[in-house]
């Protein structure tokens, strides 16, 4: 895997790896109970006005200061 970056240097239509989540339990358990975990992947579907994920057949939306946290390669 290349080097990690945040999420929010993705853009729509591009797909990665979480490499990383953020450490603050609120958002940590709110993004595991959505499936975002080390090695899953995700497309990017959107990034304005939230950043729309794709995780299997789950769609999610998440703020742009979330989506900073979250680090990802690209395999």
């Amino acid at each position: 895997m290349e080097e990690q970056q945040p999420l929010t240097t993705l853009r729509p239509g591009e797909k990665a790896v979480v490499a990383a989540l953020p450490a603050g339990r609120r958002d940590l358990a709110r993004l595991l109970a959505f499936g975002i975990l080390p090695g899953v992947a995700v497309e990017v579907l959107q990034t304005f006005p939230a950043y729309v994920l794709a995780i299997g057949y789950t769609r999610l939306a998440i703020d742009k200061q979330i989506a900073g946290q979250i680090l990802v390669g690209r395999p």
